[in-house]
C-alpha cells in the first residue's frame, strides 16, 4: 500500500510539473521577433475599410507595386524608425516620416515624432524573413452611430 501511495504521489508530481512548466510566460499570441523586424521593409499594399452602423462606407485597398520602393519602412536597432512614401509622379519626390518604435508579442506601437508623438499600436499577424503584416482595428461612438475602421500594410524584404 505505501508502495501504491508513493507511485501515486510520483504520478501526480511528474504531470503537475508538465501542467507548470506548460503555463509559463508564453505568450500565446507572440508573432516573430524584434530582431527579424529589423530592417528595411517594402510595401505591397495598404487596406483601409471602415463601417458605419454595421454598413461598410469606405472599402479601399493601395497597391505598392509589390514590394518595389514606393513605400518602405525601416526598423532601426536603435529603436527609431524611417517610413517612405514615394509618390507616382515623374519627379519622384517622397515624403518621409520619422518616429520612434516598440514591439512586444504581437503588438508593434510607432509613435510619430513627427506628428506631435501621436500614437498607433498594430496587431502583427504574420511575421517571417520576407513577409510582413500588421493590422490595426478601432471601433467607436459617435452622434448615436457605431464606427468601425480597420487598416492593414503588407510587406515584403
Amino acid at each position: 500500500m505505501k508502495t501504491l501511495c508513493k507511485l501515486t504521489t510520483c504520478v501526480v508530481a511528474v504531470l503537475l510539473s508538465f501542467n507548470i512548466y506548460s503555463c509559463g510566460d508564453d505568450d500565446e499570441d507572440s508573432v516573430g521577433s524584434r530582431d527579424l523586424l529589423l530592417g528595411t521593409w517594402n510595401g505591397i499594399h495598404y487596406i483601409d475599410q471602415a463601417w458605419e452602423d454595421g454598413e461598410m462606407v469606405n472599402n479601399n485597398k493601395e497597391d505598392f507595386v509589390n514590394g518595389t520602393n514606393r513605400y518602405s519602412i525601416e526598423f532601426k536597432e536603435d529603436g527609431t524608425y524611417v517610413e517612405k512614401d514615394v509618390y507616382n509622379t515623374t519627379t519622384g519626390s517622397a515624403n518621409y516620416y520619422h518616429g520612434t518604435w516598440s514591439y512586444s508579442g504581437n503588438k508593434l506601437t510607432i509613435v510619430d515624432t513627427d506628428d506631435d508623438n501621436y500614437t498607433e499600436v498594430w496587431t502583427v499577424t504574420k511575421m517571417t524573413d520576407n513577409e510582413l503584416v500588421y493590422e490595426l482595428r478601432e471601433k467607436g461612438k459617435e452622434d448615436g452611430s457605431t464606427y468601425e475602421y480597420y487598416e492593414q500594410f503588407a510587406f515584403t524584404r
